[in-house]
């Protein structure tokens, strides 16, 4: 049995048929139906090799993350499956491990893999791992990446925002002295995330203090350390952001660690807006990053390249911050 047989059984051309099948959009509501009752009557199983060989496509997307142990990649990579399946498109994933030579590796398997196109969804990109997609003519869509996002489509989260309205939560609250927990300064999202902290302080004309800004490797080993830092000082911050949850996890372990209690001596906030933020004591409020609007994003540009239709703009989305119970007045203004 073939396409042919379904289109008679449907009164339909074969190209409708096909246009059904490849989740094609322009056939009518009731013409579908009407194909999908007859691929239901035949028990049709469409040839997916034959259909690639034709159509030149395999309707098999990759995704590279950076890390699959990091809880903030599992809601990207579901969101953009389950986008993809719909479609009928499967999706491969790999993760570098914030290692560049791992990324050029994990975008060549991908090209031979043959795969349609490429979301690359990683903290840590360079030019040369890209050449590779443009060599063999595979489109590529890419989180976050600065500079890069001018040559390659990509879907650009904008820090300011979120960091803003932290910066005005801890000031509403009587903060003044506040630190941060950044990330390893070889990623370009976390000198994205010190940046924009940076600039919040400067935009609410407080001063940027170096000894109040301590490295993390992004996990919660790394906050945990950074925090100590901050605590052995002998004048420490009233309250610390963190560029992800992961760290100030570690951070209110480190405080816990020290007796110190959170929010009552010291307001925490990460960012990201993890589960665990949630899972903890007290619940970190969070700058919720949206990382299944990022995927959506990704999702449907690098599908409108597919269709041969113009890709749609690459948007610029933005955090916004979630309070929760690990913020409160500094002791001083007598919240004990």
């Amino acid at each position: 049995m073939d396409i042919a047989h379904v289109a008679r059984r449907a009164r339909v051309s074969t190209a409708t048929v096909s246009r059904v099948l490849n989740g094609f959009p322009g056939v009518r509501t009731a013409t579908m139906a009407r194909v999908q009752r007859a691929i239901a009557e035949m028990n049709y199983v469409p040839n997916l090799n034959a259909r690639s060989l034709r159509a030149g496509r395999t309707r098999l997307f990759g995704l590279i993350v950076s890390d699959v142990q990091n809880p903030f990649f599992p809601e990207l990579i579901d969101a953009f499956e389950s986008l993809a399946s719909d479609r009928g498109i499967e999706v491969i994933f790999t993760h570098t491990n914030y290692d560049l030579d791992r990324l050029h590796r994990c975008v060549r398997r991908m090209i031979e893999r043959s795969v349609d196109a490429i979301a690359l969804m990683t903290s840590e990109v360079d030019e040369a791992a890209l050449a590779q997609t443009t060599r063999a003519r595979v489109p590529v869509v890419l989180m976050n990446q600065g500079k890069l996002g001018e040559t390659y489509p990509n879907i650009a989260v904008e820090y300011a925002t979120g960091f803003r309205e932290a910066l005005d939560h801890l000031l509403a609250l009587g903060h003044r002295d506040i630190g941060f927990i950044a990330g390893p300064a070889t990623l370009h999202s976390a000198r994205g995330r010190l940046n924009a902290f940076k600039a919040a302080l400067r935009s609410h004309r407080l001063t940027v203090r170096a000894e109040w800004i301590k490295s993390g490797d992004m996990r919660v080993e790394g906050g945990r350390a950074a925090m100590d830092q901050l605590l052995a000082r002998r004048v420490r911050p009233t309250a610390v952001l963190a560029s992800n949850d992961l760290m100030a996890v570690g951070a209110l372990q480190a405080a816990q660690n020290a007796q110190i209690s959170v929010p009552g001596s010291l307001s925490l906030i990460g960012f990201d807006d993890l589960p665990i933020a949630t899972m903890v004591h007290p619940p970190l409020s969070t700058i919720r990053h949206p990382r299944r609007e990022v995927a959506t994003a990704a999702f449907n540009l690098l599908w409108r390249v597919l269709q041969d239709e113009k890709p749609a703009s690459c948007p610029t989305l933005h955090p916004h911050l979630i309070i929760r119970n690990s913020t409160a007045p500094p002791q001083r203004l007598g919240r004990r």
